[in-house]
């Protein structure tokens, strides 16, 4: 009996079926009407997904100038723009990659400051320079000045993306048919993800390092998979551009490494988040996906990538080893969050 009763939960709500909300009453005559619009307006929301994404990239090759700088900060001087046209073959999707990175996380130069570039890849400046704004940002607010041309729900859409950085997330389940549910690897912030054929290429535990954007809600008429329908809005994600995918043995190293990071970052901000990692060093994310092997197996790769993490950081003038009494409380709360994200 048990067994219908599930195959039924995963079907949508018929007309005449009790309406999701519990009133009692039936679907047609309490919920069906708004989430029918809800409906519309969500297929408008992923229209405007699909052709707002590649505006965004055309935009990103209108400024070549910001190439060399955003290069060398996210391959670490590994390729240069003259690389641009195989970095697909060179790196899986590595030009996809590199550009939806630039779109969403790198900081511009101001153009009364176009020598900025230079000193970035000199060491002279930090990367990414608070006042600085990423390329969504400044077409999020030319769209509100009527200089990058989009309709009503492309300007939505980017208005939301303001903000979005490259972040790690570990594939909690997959839904056949339905899109999957990742986990912020940082904080550990749950997201519903719309990619209906996630269940043919990802694995459970698998680690995805990409751009989460907002793309609306779910369709209020579609029972989640635990069968119990929310009190609101659950809002639902997309993955834009494309992600590096992660086997699942490199969550607790990319972790770890990502700590390293933010405990270098809190010894000019103490008070740093992860958030604040992101903004400022998203691409380091991507320096632990290259040391990764692409075909021969290494067992010792992983610490490999965290003691060069450790010397490089030492030797830029940053002792890992020697903690003020604040990092130390820090860093004992990172290892409570270790602990607490392989307990859930």
């Amino acid at each position: 009996m048990a067994k219908p009763e599930k195959n039924k939960q995963k079907q949508k709500i018929g007309r005449n079926d009790p309406c999701w909300c519990g009133s009692g009453k039936k679907y047609k005559d309490c919920h069906y009407a708004p989430d029918q619009a809800q409906r519309a307006e969500q297929l408008r929301l992923s229209e405007a997904e699909d052709t707002l994404i590649p505006k965004i990239f055309d935009a990103a090759h209108q400024v070549p100038a910001a190439f060399p700088a955003a290069m060398e900060q996210f391959w670490k001087g590994k390729y240069g723009p003259e690389q641009m046209g195989e970095l697909d073959d060179l790196e899986n999707r590595g030009s996809d990659r590199f550009l939806t990175w630039f779109a969403f996380d790198y900081g511009l130069p101001s153009e009364e400051r176009e020598g900025e570039g230079e000193k970035e890849r000199n060491g002279e400046t930090e990367p990414s320079a608070a006042g600085r704004m990423t390329l969504v940002e400044r077409l999020s607010q030319a769209a509100e000045q009527g200089t990058f041309e989009v309709d009503a729900y492309e300007a939505r859409l980017l208005r939301a993306w303001v903000g979005v950085r490259m972040r790690p997330y570990v594939v909690e389940c997959l839904y056949k048919g339905k899109g999957l549910l990742v986990r912020d690897l940082l904080d550990h912030q749950p997201y519903e993800v719309k990619d209906y054929g996630a269940p043919k290429r990802l694995k459970e535990g698998e680690v995805l390092v990409g751009h989460l954007i907002p793309v609306g809600v779910r369709d209020a008429g579609v029972p989640p998979s635990n069968g119990v329908f929310p009190d609101a809005p659950v809002p639902l994600y997309s993955l834009a551009g494309a992600i590096a995918q992660l086997t699942a043995d490199t969550q607790e190293k990319l972790r770890e490494f990502a700590g390293l990071h933010l405990q270098d970052l809190r010894r000019t901000k103490p008070d740093a988040t992860w958030d604040d990692l992101m903004r400022q060093r998203s691409a380091v994310l991507n320096h632990f996906v290259m040391a990764l092997p692409v075909e021969e197996y290494n067992p010792t790769l992983m610490d490999d990538i965290l003691l060069e993490a450790r010397v490089a950081l030492r030797m830029a003038g940053q002792t890992i080893g020697t903690l003020t009494g604040q990092e130390r409380e820090a860093d004992e709360a990172d290892k409570v969050d270790k602990v607490d994200a392989r307990t859930e």
